[in-house]
């Protein structure tokens, strides 16, 4: 298997590692000189010095023989700009890392449907194991369509208890999160909702339109 990573944020070297571990072959793309250089000496890796989102650089990577293609560089613009532009080198598995949940919209609506959000998927298994969920069934659904959605509570649901939230949600769907100021408040069933609260759901692709519809402000 050939990979073609860009970036060298924490999740791309510990992506790197992975595959090399089992075997693949790995070429990345880093725009920072020293740290390019850095790279070269000291993991069994390809480098390329330049812009990941520059498609003169992909191509110099050999991007057309890549089998995945991971944008993880730190900038979630830079990441989604690059997964676009590797698509046009008909790389079978195209991965953007995103740091924004506010991104993932974005990204659906370019199709661009695999991503990665380090920071939220702690926050997901830390909040589900919180709750006494199982692990392996979380991640076979993460395996499949799982998406997140995010909105804001308003005097609508001013003190409504999750429980009451979750019954009204659709198939498939549940709160994982609520953020509160600067408090993280796993999900736990007597959570009592508070205007400006953000509340974080995990859900299926194909209940995104719903979600949208009843919990985002029309103006």
């Amino acid at each position: 298997m050939r990979v073609l990573i860009v970036g060298s944020s924490r999740l791309a070297i510990q992506a790197a590692e992975i595959f090399i571990g089992r075997g693949d072959e790995v070429v990345i793309i880093e725009i920072d000189p020293e740290k390019a250089a850095h790279l070269a000496e000291t993991m069994d890796v390809a480098v390329v010095e330049g812009d990941g989102a520059d498609p003169r650089m992909q191509a110099a990577a050999e991007a057309q023989d890549a089998d995945a293609f991971i944008a993880a560089t730190r900038d979630d613009q830079t990441n989604i700009v690059a997964a676009l532009v590797a698509r046009r080198f008909a790389i079978e598995e195209v991965i953007v890392k995103l740091e924004n949940p506010d991104y993932i919209p974005v990204c659906e609506d370019l199709g661009l449907d695999k991503l990665a959000l380090p920071e939220l998927s702690f926050a997901m298994y830390v909040s589900e194991m919180a709750r006494g969920l199982n692990l392996a069934e979380i991640g076979e659904l993460l395996r499949g369509d799982a998406r997140l959605f995010r909105f804001l509570v308003d005097e609508e649901l001013d003190r409504k208890p999750v429980y009451e939230l979750n019954r009204e949600l659709p198939e498939d769907t549940a709160v994982i999160v609520v953020l509160r100021a600067d408090s993280f408040l796993p999900a736990r069933e007597e959570v009592v909702l508070q205007p400006g609260d953000e509340v974080l759901v995990m859900t299926r692709q194909r209940n995104l339109a719903e979600l949208t519809r009843r919990y985002t402000p029309t103006g």
